[in-house]
């Protein structure tokens, strides 16, 4: 979309407030032009000679004049900042919105520190261009034009000659004006690396304090800085430049009026007091213009936001809600998947899934085993279609998932994943993430069912506990067991556990599975596992190379016929023995 009619979409959110704020500006514009007359009237008091009290009622009518101006000014103001601090506001929940709705594949290719930036900083730099900004576009041109009309109707040739320095801004600001926005493009994008890099190190503390590369991070944090600094000094010198160059015009201005103005006194073709007005208004319409160069700045600044917004907006989420989805009230878990294909992109060549076929009754454990990047964790991703797929290749109770409203769909399957995301919370509500009404015994269930509660009860505050950014603060296999008792809690009809008992030892591995035993009665479960013992009890397992299938039945059928699985759980075995030995 384009940015101005995106922006124009925003504005239009605020009628009744763009309409005050503009009637304000138009009254401020206008009392502009009454300051200078006022001034007009003290001179010619002063030069009639007609005493003081005349002097004191001009004086006390420009003291009115300008307190009715302020206030006017500081209304118009407040209206408009107010109405670019609303969307602002509106813009931000919408771009969060969005991007919950991008599928996984956008995220894999967006730094996050880069999205975080333009969620923060450039619709900071909207809000300015939506306030201060569009209060200057509507403004400054009445003042000038009023100011003009004014000056025309006491002397047009002087009016002509104080003009004639004021033409220059329009190719001033023009040339100028390009090189602002591209130089503060180039910075809002080199912010979004700084800030990037600033994340991926907070987020990978312990990895470069483990490798002990903290002055490597250092210098490669400093380049980009560097970077982002010769960045936002070129949009200041631009800057700095244009402000300078603007700010000489009210000074040619000047001399023209007191050489041309003096002269035309001198002569008697123009009042003393007349000439104060030529000098009152060059001086009021100064700061405007000198302003005008922070709002050509700001304005710039805004559509290079507005086009790194845009950038954001304009990605269509490919997994929605199809105008064709079915009405279904319950999902009860059968899944079937049909010639299933699937490839990132950018590896078309090498696809994660290939004609994969495999049918899972409703009700039914599944175990799901092989080598590492034989396609497990895609296979089971594309349920709740975290993943996009091609149609009539998964099946949900017979039905294309693509045809699913994703609020059933995802509502009834809960997954686990190997690497389990704990929010900066308690564990109380990291365990009620999905099921906010959750009472407090209903927590506690699930925790004892994931084998965790013992340890959240250790904690320093038990389930009220704080966890650290991304449950820093708990080990791995705790982390697993909380998101385990989030999915348990949320009683879904399709449980899917990518690998996420890798964490835990063994005997807590055979508490959780004995649990999900119980639990597994009357739901779907697809359970991925590095560790054969956890599948080792499913009602089917299928083992996967190079996004196929190539062997499945129970675990006693898959070691006799010494294949892949079998080789995989001699390996295992020998592996345990081995452990066990050095324990020992």
């Amino acid at each position: 979309m384009n940015p101005t009619l995106r922006l124009i979409g925003y504005i239009r959110l605020l009628p009744g407030q763009y309409a005050m704020g503009i009637v304000l500006t138009l009254g401020y514009a206008l009392l502009f032009q009454v300051i200078p007359l006022a001034v007009r009237k003290i001179v010619a008091a002063i030069e009639s000679g007609r005493g003081l009290p005349a002097v004191q009622a001009a004086v006390l009518n420009l003291v009115f004049i300008a307190a009715v101006f302020a206030l006017v000014r500081l209304a118009s103001r407040m209206v408009m900042f107010r109405a670019a601090r609303e969307i602002e506001y509106q813009i931000r929940n919408d771009f969060f919105l969005h991007l919950q709705r991008l599928p996984q594949s956008f995220f894999n290719t967006k730094q996050t520190g880069d999205i975080m930036s333009r969620a923060v900083n450039d619709i900071n730099n909207i809000r300015l261009f939506l306030g201060m900004g569009l209060l200057n576009i509507i403004q400054t041109p009445i003042l000038y034009l009023g100011s003009i009309f004014v000056m025309l109707s006491i002397d047009a040739r002087i009016t002509l000659w104080v003009l004639s320095p004021f033409l220059l801004f329009i190719l001033i600001a023009r040339w100028f004006s390009q090189r602002i926005f591209r130089a503060s493009l180039a910075a809002q994008e080199q912010l979004g690396r700084v800030s990037a890099a600033v994340q991926e190190n907070a987020s990978g503390v312990l990895v470069v304090r483990s490798y002990s590369i903290e002055e490597q991070e250092k210098k490669r944090f400093e380049r980009q800085n560097q970077k982002l600094y010769e960045k936002a000094m070129m949009v200041v010198k631009v800057g700095a430049l244009m402000q300078s160059s603007l700010a000489l015009l009210p000074v040619f201005a000047m001399m023209v009026v007191l050489f041309k103005g003096g002269h035309a006194v001198q002569e008697g073709r123009l009042d003393a007091a007349d000439l104060w007005v030529f000098y009152v208004y060059i001086t009021l319409l100064t700061f405007p213009t000198v302003l005008l160069g922070f709002v050509v700045m700001m304005i710039q600044r805004g559509f290079a936001s507005l086009r790194r917004i845009g950038e954001i907006f304009d990605t269509i989420p490919s997994i929605q809600d199809r105008p064709d989805a079915v009405s279904n009230d319950k999902i009860r878990g059968a899944v079937r998947f049909d010639s299933l294909s699937f490839a990132y992109p950018g590896f078309e060549q090498s696809p994660a899934l290939n004609r994969l076929c495999l049918e899972v009754d409703a009700g039914q454990t599944v175990g799901i085993v092989g080598v590492v990047g034989s396609g497990k964790s895609t296979l089971v991703s594309t349920v709740p279609r975290l993943v996009e797929v091609s149609d009539a290749t998964v099946f949900i109770d017979g039905i294309d998932v693509n045809l699913l409203p994703l609020r059933l769909l995802r509502s009834s399957v809960a997954m686990v994943p190997q690497d389990s995301f704990l929010f900066s919370t308690t564990v109380a509500e990291n365990i009620r993430f999905g099921v906010p009404d959750a009472t407090p015994e209903q927590i506690h269930e699930a925790a004892r069912r994931a084998q965790v509660f013992d340890e959240i009860m250790e904690l320093q505050d038990g389930f009220e506990t704080v966890v650290g950014e991304r449950g820093i603060t708990l080990s791995g296999g705790q982390r697993q067991r909380i998101a385990l008792a989030r999915a348990l809690l949320l009683k879904p009809a399709i449980l899917i556990l990518d690998d996420s008992l890798s964490s835990v030892d063994y005997i807590t591995e055979e508490k959780i599975l004995k649990e999900l035993k119980v639990l597994a009665l009357g739901r779907t479960c697809l359970i991925v596992a590095h560790r054969l013992s956890a599948v080792r009890e499913a009602d089917k397992i299928v083992v996967m190379s190079r996004g196929s299938i190539v062997e499945q039945g129970t675990h006693n059928e898959l070691v006799a016929i010494n294949g892949l699985y079998s080789a995989l759980y001699r390996q295992q075995q020998l592996e345990k023995e081995l452990d066990s030995e050095q324990r020992a």
